[in-house]
């Protein structure tokens, strides 16, 4: 069957359990008609991403080559072998990650949050007056961008250019390509920067690292694509969830969930990151008695969507909707999950509980308006999200904010 966002948008519970009628294992084309098997079951997603050996992230071992693809592809920069963590394996996956992981201490998570704080005041001091705004275009996807770009050094200037690029990057559309091409661009150029004037930030640390020019480029395409489309997509959702139920509300006033609660429940629903692309089978494989052969050299799609919703595992999701006790694999699973979780959390959580705390009144303009969902299988959000706010009551609230100690800010 076809793989195409329209599909699984609007209802992706349905969607998925329709596809688990025939099984956890699913063979699909991809746009541009490339075949692959997408995995929708909790257990078998587990599976594809804890088992190295039979799943590798070698994309070198795909039995179709770059040439075979259809030109223009607009996942070609999603399946590309390049030199970073996400693709290696064995001792060069270790050796590049712990790199990455050393860079992240340039900016510890307290400076994230002041960074993250200051990023979200000053894009609600822009349109707070207004009473209205578009949630996704003024906040959920520039918050991520501005704390992402001081994280790794960008002038604002570049950092602001991936708010156009990394949508359409992950949208998949025909201007992919062009985008990706900008993006590398960018990032080419930023690192000779920081060859030659080292500060602190996350590109510097990965070059005091010892990793090659070529090894930091690709990390950073790989961490910004990656992080700029997964933090937007979680915000976003989240802020979906406040602005469109008065029940989540009206639970936050009276203490009975707070901010890390309602981001929890989306990493269940709506996983920020909804189909990993990809896995290649080493040898012939059958997940469980209900599969199908997954034929060696294939392409192999987890979906953490799917996992995620998968009804036979209703009851944990349930139980862990209002706390996050990590049985999502939002997060992936195995030696490849992010590397990151914590600093994403940072970004999100002080993202939207600040806007939270400004515009405690806000909701959506146009409630029984269906939400226009994105157009990317890579994540799910929504296009627009129009919310309205008193904007008197939210003036107010910003000067006895304003003027509040410190810790009450």
């Amino acid at each position: 069957m076809p793989l195409s966002s329209a599909q699984m948008v609007d209802d992706p519970a349905d969607f998925y359990d329709r596809l688990r009628e025939h099984g956890p294992v699913v063979r699909v084309h991809l746009d541009g008609e490339v075949p692959a098997y997408l995995v929708t079951g909790y257990k078998e997603v587990n599976q594809v991403l804890k088992d190295g050996l039979r799943f590798t992230r070698d994309l070198g071992q795909w039995s179709i080559t770059p040439a075979e693809l259809p030109p223009g592809w607009p996942l070609q920069p999603h399946t590309v072998r390049r030199q970073n963590m996400l693709h290696a394996t064995g001792q060069e996956h270790v050796r590049l990650r712990a790199a990455f992981r050393h860079s992240l201490g340039k900016i510890g998570r307290g400076h994230l949050s002041v960074i993250v704080r200051t990023a979200a005041d000053q894009l609600i001091d822009a349109f707070v007056d207004d009473g209205h705004t578009d949630l996704v275009s003024r906040y959920a996807l520039p918050l991520p961008v501005a704390a992402l770009g001081r994280m790794f050094g960008f002038p604002p200037e570049e950092a602001t250019r991936f708010q156009r690029l990394i949508p359409a990057l992950l949208n998949g559309g025909e201007d992919a390509l062009d985008a990706n091409t900008e993006l590398t661009e960018i990032i080419a150029t930023h690192v000779s920067r920081r060859h030659a004037d080292p500060r602190a930030d996350v590109t510097s640390g990965l070059v005091e690292a010892g990793l090659s020019p070529d090894e930091v480029n690709q990390t950073l395409w790989l961490t910004i694509t990656a992080s700029v489309g997964a933090t937007t997509a979680w915000t976003a959702n989240s802020l979906l969830l406040l602005a469109r139920l008065e029940e989540t509300r009206g639970d936050l006033r009276g203490w009975l969930r707070d901010i890390p609660g309602v981001m929890a429940e989306v990493l269940w629903d709506h996983a920020p990151v909804q189909q990993l692309i990809a896995r290649i089978a080493t040898a012939d494989v059958v997940l469980d008695d209900t599969s199908a052969l997954i034929p060696r050299g294939s392409l192999v799609v987890p979906s953490l969507a799917g996992a995620n919703l998968d009804g036979a595992f209703d009851e944990m999701r349930k139980a862990s909707a209002y706390e996050d006790n990590g049985s999502h694999v939002a997060f992936g699973n195995g030696a490849h999950e992010c590397p990151a979780p914590e600093e994403a959390r940072v970004i999100v959580q002080g993202g939207v509980d600040r806007l939270w705390t400004r515009l405690p009144d806000i909701h959506l303009t146009h409630p029984a308006q269906a939400v226009e969902w994105g157009d990317s299988i890579l994540t799910r959000m929504p296009k627009h999200l129009s919310a309205s706010w008193d904007p008197t009551q939210a003036h107010h609230r910003g000067e006895a904010l304003a003027h509040a100690p410190t810790g009450d800010r």
